[in-house]
């Protein structure tokens, strides 16, 4: 498949699983150099003998599907002045939902094209200590995959921010040996606002922090859900809508 019908192929897939989403390819060389070098060699070993070509003409899909906005309302919500954890667990239910479709569509797609697919990142089932760790865990950074994939760009939380569906999205990446057509990088999606920022405590102190993502994990630990997630931030961006103004420079 050239890159147009990988993309169709895609779309339609997730739409099939009841979900919208978005699909991008990047030059698996500018994905590389950007990884983290742990990962770098987690990519090494994955893609074994093909790491050459791979280098000189490989390319990586970027698959997304957003989240619906029933679930990301669902996100902090009080009742009777208590946090209402059984309402948060929609969101947590569709996180799971939508990492089981991103490694269907991608496994499928696996099986379709020689490659290899690396499938969304799930929760973490013991304590992070180190960023290294966490990312050697992960296999990929999805996030600089999507990056170079032109579905959105990084933003003060960290997270991807898309014009689409804000920062409410869930990746995969298939890696390829093909030289497909490459999207560009995305402009800024957030200009000066910082609400993801202003919505939890820990993201207003990262930059002080040693290791900010290991107390996100302890935070999200502190909640219970039904799987590791929280999704604050993510909340906060939707809502606000400031990526909606910036999009409209980036489409």
């Amino acid at each position: 498949m050239d890159a147009r019908s990988i993309k169709e192929w895609v779309k339609k897939e997730i739409l099939k699983k009841g979900f919208n989403g978005a699909c991008g390819i990047a030059d698996f060389l500018e994905v590389y150099n950007d990884l983290m070098s742990v990962q770098r060699r987690t990519v090494e070993k994955l893609c074994g003998d093909d790491i050459d070509v791979l280098l000189n003409k490989g390319s990586v899909v970027s698959i997304a599907i957003f989240h619906t906005e029933n679930a990301i309302k669902s996100i902090g919500n009080t009742k009777d002045g208590k946090i209402d954890y059984e309402r948060w667990n929609i969101y947590a239910e569709e996180y799971n939902i939508i990492n089981n479709a991103l490694n269907e569509v991608c496994t499928e797609l696996a099986s379709i094209m020689n490659g290899v697919a690396l499938k969304a990142t799930l929760e973490l089932d013991k304590e992070v200590h180190s960023v290294e760790e966490y990312y050697s865990i992960a296999k990929i950074s999805h996030r600089v995959v999507a990056e170079h994939a032109g579905i959105g760009a990084r933003g003060k939380s960290e997270l991807i921010v898309t014009k689409q569906n804000g920062s409410a999205v869930r990746f995969a990446s298939f890696i390829t040996p093909e030289n497909l057509d490459r999207d560009g990088k995305v402009g800024d999606f957030c200009g000066d606002c910082t609400v993801c920022i202003d919505s939890c405590g820990i993201l207003k102190k990262k930059e002080e922090l040693q290791n900010y993502r290991q107390q996100c994990m302890k935070k999200i630990n502190t909640l219970n859900l039904r799987y590791d997630v929280c999704g604050i931030c993510v909340k906060a961006c939707y809502e606000t809508g400031n990526w909606r103004k910036h999009s409209k420079h980036n489409a």
